[in-house]
């Protein structure tokens, strides 16, 4: 068994942590659905908070100032109290810290550029943007919905196009800028034709010379952590890998069960959210600790000497899991004995007889009175007592009472993955079944259709929404009758 290390102190939540980012002194901030902004010391202790009043749909560090944004309201910056307030009429969809402020991209289909003390710098039209980042230069990266990625500089303007295949269906799942300036872009491939072209790859991006090369990995991507010398890629089956700047090889550092949800630096080695564990990997790929939290890592905030955990709430149903602060350098305590041990007691015990021991058991045995006293009782008749036999207990009983305890999780069901065709306005009316979703021992209490950016967009098994051209994913989350929930998606694809 590995090591593990304790958490220095947890903090309850109200609500799903769903966004944070660090700030200056170790502290940092956390936003919730509820329009909750809270501020954190490195200790887990609320040090400051306000109400926003709107959906937080994502927050960012501006020069040691929180900047929100919102779903209805526009974004909102706060230090010790609210500062200033950028209105948004759509509401906002993402937003990402930018040298000059921050970047927005709203849901009316527009990227706007709002500088630190809340006045708009630039904008400009992006189509159904789904991810965006920024680099120190200043330049951004948008990722579309039909998997193209746009790069800019800091005035919005094109610097490259990289259009998606045009016959086949094609995601970005991560992307970021590397110190020196260079984007890094995990593209996939849903594979509708058949071909030699990979279906999953990292792509490198210089904001001048274009592409600079593609590398096939096996697995999609699911997080990445640009370095010094390259960049970290943590993958959908698992697997760890490590490439080099100038390499087109990704190289295995390490392989864990689940996929990986954030990596992070922490001195020499790396720290790695997988499910419901942090693991800490040495430059080798040797697993110096791992720890469990409560809930599914999705956050990890190095804060100095601390690292701060973010999960949600899928291990305990309804219930958000806490923000945990642990410290990486704590010493690591086994859970199995120590070698050293098992090796002394070989020696001592080898399940030989000692010379004393063979001299007992070669000699004949001497009589005890009392055993000749045993002996003549046992040739004596019993005495017969009748009696009512004791009730043997009802075995089949026991094991039902104990299935009955044991509440089996629901199976979720989003459907099969659809491609459907638009109509003459490029959009296409669907039907989201999720009626095949089932719970073994109880009923569905609860049903949550999120759309990929983690709106909820509906509360029953059949929903129907209205699609533009393009892929679009769903999420699909049944909880049962004590609180178990599952979760499955579906892939839907108008063109």
């Amino acid at each position: 068994m590995r090591g593990t290390i304790p958490a220095l102190t947890s903090a309850p939540l109200t609500g799903v942590a769903r966004h944070s980012c660090q700030l200056g002194d170790g502290n940092f901030a956390v936003g919730f659905d509820s329009g909750s902004l809270q501020i954190y010391g490195s200790d887990g202790v609320i040090i400051d908070s306000a109400e926003l009043n709107e959906r937080i749909i994502g927050i960012a560090n501006s020069n040691g100032i929180v900047v929100a944004a919102t779903s209805t309201g526009g974004v909102k910056a706060y230090h010790d109290k609210l500062l200033w307030e950028y209105d948004i009429e759509s509401g906002c969809e993402m937003i990402c810290a930018h040298p000059d402020g921050v970047l927005v991209a709203d849901s009316s289909n527009r990227l706007l550029l709002i500088s630190r003390e809340g006045s708009l710098l630039t904008s400009t039209d992006c189509k159904l943007p789904e991810a965006i980042a920024c680099s120190k230069e200043g330049n951004c990266a948008v990722a579309l919905d039909d998997g193209s990625v746009l790069m800019m500089n800091s005035a919005l303007e094109l610097l490259h196009d990289t259009p998606a295949a045009a016959d086949d269906v094609e995601t970005v799942s991560c992307m970021s800028f590397r110190d020196d300036g260079v984007l890094m872009v995990a593209r996939n491939s849903l594979g509708v034709t058949v071909d030699d072209r990979p279906e999953n790859r990292i792509e490198c991006w210089h904001p001048e010379r274009g592409l600079l090369n593609s590398t096939e990995i096996a697995s999609r991507a699911t997080s990445m952590l640009p370095s010094e010398t390259g960049v970290l890629v943590g993958c959908f089956d698992g697997t760890l890998l490590k490439m080099q700047i100038g390499s087109e090889e990704m190289e295995s550092i390490s392989h864990f069960d689940y996929q990986i949800s954030s990596i992070e630096h922490w001195g020499d080695d790396l720290l790695v959210a997988s499910w419901f564990d942090v693991f800490r990997v040495s430059s080798d790929g040797t697993i110096v600790w791992q720890f469990e939290h409560p809930g599914i890592v999705e956050q990890m905030l190095p804060l100095g000497e601390r690292v701060a955990l973010i999960g949600d709430d899928r291990k305990f149903g309804g219930t958000p899991a806490p923000v945990v602060i642990i410290d990486p350098d704590t010493p690591a305590t086994d859970d199995h004995i120590p070698q050293e041990y098992k090796k002394d007691e070989n020696e001592n015990f080898s399940g030989a007889l000692s010379p004393e021991e063979e001299a007992i058991a070669e000699s004949r045995p001497i009589a005890d009175p009392e055993a000749d006293q045993i002996l003549h009782a046992l040739n004596e008749e019993p005495e017969v007592n009748s009696q009512e036999p004791e009730t043997e207990p009802d075995i089949l009983e026991e094991l039902s009472a104990s299935a009955r305890a044991i509440n089996l999780p629901p199976v979720a069901d989003a459907g099969d993955d659809i491609t459907v065709e638009a109509d003459d306005d490029g959009k296409a009316e669907v039907l989201l079944d999720g009626s095949r979703s089932f719970d073994p021992d109880g009923d569905i209490a609860s049903w949550a259709w999120e759309d990929d950016r983690e709106r909820v967009i509906g509360h029953s098994d059949r929903i129907r929404v209205k699609l533009a051209e393009g892929v679009h994913v769903f999420h699909l989350t049944v909880t049962d009758d004590r609180g178990s929930a599952t979760k499955s998606s579906i892939t839907v694809r108008v063109r």
